[in-house]
């Protein structure tokens, strides 16, 4: 049998995950409250024990770029909210892009690239985005990056993927920031899974 004080700490992990909840949102169910850059590409509504919040994963682009160099040159954005369900206000906001660039160019979230975790089993959840931005005139990797958030913490990888030309790999190393060094162990863990899932590119699909 075992001892009575892992009851407290059972008790706290059924009860985090009992309030853990994830459901998918369809673009066109967005509130129209919720003001937000770009068109909306993924989104989704969670509950966990600091409240609901709505995330949206949006895209511009490309587009002719005003402030280019180049007469040529395009751009390309993208973006990640959170809201709280009280307002309309965004509780943390990521802005990722490519401008300037009169090649090929990409700023976009990988399929499913909005996720939801509660690994270490809190209660408070992570928030996972996984996307893939570049300009490009020959045959290269990408530059790959996951940002996550637990609450207002944020945590980022930032590598390359993986591109395969004549059956030679190129690229698909990553580095974790500094804050990931006081992370839970399962966080990194599944940081690197996203990136293997997410590594492997072919020309053209982003």
């Amino acid at each position: 049998m075992k001892p009575s004080y892992f009851l407290p700490a059972l008790l706290l992990a059924a009860s985090a995950q009992a309030q853990m909840r994830v459901s998918p949102l369809a673009p066109a169910a967005v509130p129209a409250t919720l003001r937000h850059s770009g068109h909306v590409v993924q989104a989704l509504r969670y509950t966990d024990r600091t409240g609901t919040y709505t995330v949206l994963a949006t895209e511009i682009g490309p587009r002719p770029d005003p402030a280019a160099q180049s007469t040529d040159g395009q751009r390309a954005d993208l973006y990640a909210y959170q809201y709280p369900v009280a307002g309309p206000a965004p509780s943390w906001q990521v802005h990722d892009f490519v401008d300037d660039c009169p090649l090929d160019l990409e700023a976009t979230f990988r399929p499913n690239g909005l996720t939801v975790t509660d690994l270490d089993q809190d209660g408070t959840a992570e928030v996972w985005l996984v996307y893939r931005t570049v300009c490009r005139g020959d045959v290269s990797p990408s530059t790959q990056k996951i940002i996550m958030y637990e609450g207002r913490r944020k945590y980022a990888v930032r590598g390359t993927s993986c591109l395969t030309v004549g059956g030679q790999p190129d690229g698909g190393s990553y580095s974790l920031d500094a804050a990931w060094q006081a992370a839970p162990a399962a966080f990194r863990q599944h940081a690197a899974q996203l990136w293997k899932q997410h590594r492997d590119e072919k020309m053209g699909d982003q």
